[in-house]
């Protein structure tokens, strides 16, 4: 008899893959902290990202954490209290990302703006590089 393989969450889903078009969940990528108050974070995804549920899930928890990150206090003592008009998360996208991400990114702006933010997406001309 052999004993069943049993999975113990989903450790997998949020590991650093350097070979990933989102490398890294936990990290946060870049932030612009405004004079005024507020802080412009971006998520960069700089290779084609496919429409794949793996691929899915790590940008939306790359969201949760950013809008987590809002709540913080390291957050609030630099850029005050997060609002829709003063802090936005920015996702600069390669223009070769499957259309489902592009609707998947659309889909979510309530969700964040929810959490006192606006998002927004910038996509990424690879003809520039």
């Amino acid at each position: 008899m052999t004993a069943p393989i049993v999975k113990h969450g989903e450790w997998e889903v949020g590991y650093d893959d350097p070979s990933h078009p989102i490398p890294s969940i936990y990290v946060l990528d870049i932030e612009d902290v405004k004079k005024t108050g507020g802080s412009d974070l971006t998520i960069i995804i700089g290779s084609p990202l496919l429409a794949d549920e793996r691929s899915q899930r790590r940008l939306l928890d790359k969201i949760r954490i950013y809008l987590k990150y809002l709540k913080t206090e390291e957050f609030q003592s630099r850029s005050g209290i997060a609002t829709t008009e003063n802090t936005s998360i920015i996702i600069k996208i390669h223009s070769d990302s499957d259309a489902a991400i592009f609707e998947l990114i659309e889909k979510c702006k309530p969700w964040v703006r929810a959490n006192a933010a606006s998002l927004k997406m910038e996509i990424l001309d690879q003809r520039s590089r």
